[in-house]
């Protein structure tokens, strides 16, 4: 899997690394399994790092849109969400889900530094970075 994450709902955040390519069905694989996740309706943060992904070429807007929709099917457990994406290539692509998900009351920021995301997510940064840090060496073993 292209996409992990870890929960930690001491901190109430949610860490997601997406790496190598990620496509368009596994996108929606994953966000089912999210927000289906018992402690998705008790984690207001989000830190979703796109850095290490390589190719998300089939995805494109329209797949933007229909993830929105996935999310959009439990509209109560996004209210008031923060999620902080740390983005280079992707950057587009994820303001455009940004713009989306504004319409869920979702505050979705992109970020090219984890400093300033974990400044809008009121998280401590070497918290931060240690977490992205365990999760990246297992990008490589799935």
């Amino acid at each position: 899997m292209s996409i992990i994450q870890k929960f930690d709902e001491q901190k109430r955040v949610v860490f997601v690394v997406w790496a190598e390519t990620v496509t368009a069905e596994e996108w929606f694989g994953y966000i089912s399994r999210l927000v289906s996740n018992q402690a998705w309706s008790r984690t207001p943060c989000l830190l979703v790092d796109l850095l290490p992904v390589r190719d998300t070429s089939s995805i494109g807007n329209a797949e933007i849109d229909r993830a929105t929709e996935i999310f959009a099917s439990d509209s109560k457990a996004l209210r008031g969400k923060k999620v902080a994406v740390l983005a280079r290539d992707e950057f587009g692509r994820a303001r455009y889900f940004g713009d989306l998900v504004a319409r869920l009351d979702v505050s979705l920021i992109v970020f090219n530094n984890l400093d300033t995301a974990c400044l809008f997510l009121g998280l401590d940064l070497i918290y931060a970075y240690q977490a992205l840090d365990e999760m990246h060496p297992h990008m490589h073993a799935s």
